[in-house]
């Protein structure tokens, strides 16, 4: 019994030895640099404005130029209330192969609802249905509080 114990002892001791050679080992390697040792090559940076997708000014650009097709996926009674001009319609429960054989695939395809939520549920859909090139949106909440006007025509 105490033989087994004894080895045990060993095994452990052996183990630990182990491990802390190889924390040294990756403390030593992994340290290129010591203070102000330590240089930075300079690595061209492409700079990149972040910006919202939701920007009315921007968006409404797009689809003037066609770049974009905005796709409103809220029911006939919210769209009839008002919508962003220039975006197509087709509710969300509508979403099959035959409503959406007009919808370009060769450009983006921007979704939105009232929040947000439906906007994702139709990316998912047409994805399904075959377009690669479609994002939500968000809402036309956010799209008020920026700023951005709506139409009832």
């Amino acid at each position: 019994m105490f033989k087994k114990m004894k080895y045990k002892n060993i095994y452990n001791i052996i183990g630990s030895i182990i491990i802390a050679i190889g924390l040294i080992t990756f403390a030593v390697y992994s340290t290129k640099c010591i203070g102000s040792e330590c240089k930075v090559e300079n690595i061209p940076v492409k700079a990149e404005q972040v910006t919202s997708k939701m920007n009315p000014e921007v968006i409404n650009k797009q689809v003037e130029n066609n770049e974009i097709v905005l796709l409103d996926v809220r029911e006939d009674s919210e769209w009839n209330e008002g919508h962003i001009k220039g975006a197509q319609h087709i509710a969300l429960g509508n979403l099959n192969t035959e409503t959406i054989k007009d919808l370009p695939k060769n450009i983006p395809i921007y979704i939105y609802c009232r929040s947000g939520r439906r906007a994702g549920e139709a990316e998912i859909k047409l994805k399904e249905l075959n377009f690669n090139n479609v994002e939500k949106l968000g809402g036309i909440i956010e799209w008020q509080e920026k700023g951005g006007a709506l139409i009832t025509k």
